[in-house]
């Protein structure tokens, strides 16, 4: 809730400031317009001075105009709403291309020959239906993107694209996506030669994170080089995925597990499903035949079973301290990372863990749910400075900074 009132409240100041800029611009060009008028009029007059200046002082607010408020306009337009929009780069064939138009436009203009006009005016209309193929690439494509709703840090996982051409005819052609490029978010290049119309086609790939975190995907950019390669042209597409970043898992063999205060390592002397043997007791119908202990039964003449001790369960409280100072990041990510390799390797152990901080705990178990829900919190905690000590019982692993 705070973070969207936040996010509207920066919208709203946005707008503001766009709103006054754009409100300036047309103010100060206003007063240029009348300038001018006022020099054409001066001028008319035989005024020269007076039209002169009138003029100096039109040009000066139109060029201050141009360079202080232009700018800031254009960046706070979203031009995606335009059909065919995009941003071009030209490539090194466009620059030799654009070299040829250029000297047969010097050639045609010294030498005024009507079949160079001719080839110059063939050359332009490239350019043109360059310009006009390629927007027509882009258009009507629709995008969706699927990746698991989790993954961990460091860790590949599979992703894949789906490009639907919602064109009547027209097929897409030499189509390349990538993540934005001030997106967090990383997957191998997609190339996909067509796509065509009134069809879709699926590629999977594979992505990475490497840092925890919620991640949000809502745009892809797409580049293409089409129909001729002087230009690349890249747009953006939106999407909808989310993915919640585990930490980094540790390997078991860089974690030191002697260090643990794990409770009920021993058994206990009572029935149970252990594996130390508890007594030697009369055969039950409903007792397994793998526990018939036969030595007994024949010295007995009747069947006899073994019965075992019942195992402890094994559980540990890790007491995970939030505490962190502004230059302890690096330092509270391993620690996040260490807390959750330990979560994860002692509970594939089947031993019974129950994590505790200041603002969040669990109870004892050992089930995947129980897992997910402590690298879910793992994933997404944030270090504080005003934290307080986890309340959790003497026997529990603390992990906190607090005293580094």
């Amino acid at each position: 809730m705070l973070s969207w009132l936040r996010d509207k409240l920066l919208r709203d100041q946005r707008h503001t400031t766009m709103v006054k800029t754009f409100t300036t611009a047309i103010g100060l060009l206003g007063i240029a317009l009348m300038a001018a008028l006022y020099s054409s009029s001066m001028g008319r007059d035989g005024r020269v001075l007076a039209a002169g200046i009138s003029a100096l002082i039109a040009l000066s607010i139109a060029l201050w105009v141009g360079f202080r408020f232009v700018p800031r306009l254009a960046a706070s337009v979203d031009w995606d709403w335009l059909p065919f929009i995009s941003r071009y780069h030209i490539t090194r064939e466009g620059w030799i291309y654009f070299a040829a138009v250029s000297v047969v436009i010097f050639a045609a203009i010294n030498t005024s020959n009507n079949l160079l006009y001719m080839v110059l005016s063939a050359l332009l209309a490239v350019l043109l239906l360059s310009g006009f193929l390629s927007g027509l690439n882009f258009g009507n494509l629709r995008l969706d993107i699927r990746i698991p709703s989790n993954c961990f840090a460091g860790e590949p996982f599979p992703i894949s694209i789906q490009v639907h051409n919602e064109k009547k005819v027209f097929p897409s052609f030499s189509l390349n996506f990538e993540p934005p490029e001030e997106n967090a978010f990383r997957f191998s290049s997609f190339y996909i030669p067509v796509v065509r119309a009134q069809r879709h086609v699926t590629q999977a790939g594979q992505a990475m994170l490497n840092r925890r975190g919620r991640y949000l995907v809502n745009q892809i950019k797409s580049a293409s080089r089409y129909p001729f390669g002087f230009f690349v042209k890249d747009k953006k597409y939106r999407v909808e995925a989310e993915c919640i970043c585990y930490p980094a898992i540790l390997p078991q063999e860089r974690i030191n597990f002697s260090v643990l205060d794990i409770q009920g390592e021993n058994q206990r002397f009572e029935r149970g499903f252990g594996y130390d043997l508890y007594t030697i007791r009369d055969y039950l119908p409903a007792d397994s035949a793998r526990h018939v202990h036969w030595k007994a039964s024949a010295k007995a003449a009747v069947l006899k079973t073994r019965e075992y001790a019942a195992e402890e369960n094994r559980r540990i409280v890790l007491a995970f301290d939030r505490f962190g100072r502004p230059g302890d990041t690096e330092e509270f990510e391993r620690l996040v990372s260490h807390t959750a390799s330990l979560a994860y390797h002692l509970i594939n152990d089947d031993v019974e863990v129950a994590l505790v901080s200041d603002d969040w705990r669990t109870g004892y178990g050992t089930s995947e749910a129980l897992l997910e829900s402590i690298l879910h919190y793992l994933a997404l905690v944030n270090m504080s400075a005003a934290a307080e000590p986890p309340d959790a019982p003497e026997a529990g692993l603390r992990m906190s900074l607090r005293n580094g």
